[in-house]
């Protein structure tokens, strides 16, 4: 990953960690809320596979833990194990498939809080597990699954290298003039 790209991802992890706390925690539905950095890792290893997923799974999870009041690194942990399994789980399969990015943002989310509230408790967090999971599950889902496009578009910004951008101008001049 280059500088550029690196600098572009932590903008993007800043931009929706800033919505996290801000508007999607004011979002309660039977007292749960979205977790819409979960899609940070996901979409990143779609487009670029398990170690970009990894990479940015870590880190947002790093940047999600300075706001949680729970044991620093287990969301990066999460993040990590997220971006890493769902890029190996889908490197066979078509990117361009309409149903992938639903699917994996889905099914990816509501695994990610699931191992969290588990490990929480592990690590001492009891309260974590006394949570309704299907009331969890839910809304995380409907969330994931009307989110995953926007944060896909923006991640798809930050990971794009900057040699395989189209200019108009570089793809006409290359063919002998602008016309």
């Amino acid at each position: 990953m280059s500088a550029r790209a690196a600098l572009r991802v932590a903008l993007v992890t800043l931009l929706l960690l800033l919505i996290q706390t801000t508007v999607i925690l004011s979002i309660r539905v039977d007292g749960m809320h979205p977790d819409i950095l979960w899609l940070l890792p996901i979409t990143a290893a779609l487009l670029a596979g398990p170690e970009a997923g990894a990479i940015v799974g870590f880190w947002s999870g790093i940047a999600f833990d300075l706001v949680l009041p729970t044991p620093f690194g287990l969301s990066a942990l999460v993040g990590c194990l997220l971006g890493f399994s769902v890029g190996v789980a889908t490197a066979a399969v078509d990117r361009r498939a309409v149903w992938l990015r639903p699917l994996s943002a889905v099914v990816g989310s509501v695994a990610a809080d699931m191992l969290f509230a588990v490990l929480g408790a592990i690590f001492g967090q009891q309260q974590m597990v006394q949570i309704d999971f299907f009331s969890l599950a839910l809304v995380v889902a409907v969330s994931s699954l009307i989110l995953v496009l926007p944060v896909n578009r923006l991640m798809r910004w930050a990971l794009v290298a900057e040699g395989t951008r189209r200019s108009l101008v570089s793809a006409s001049s290359s063919e002998g003039g602008l016309w």
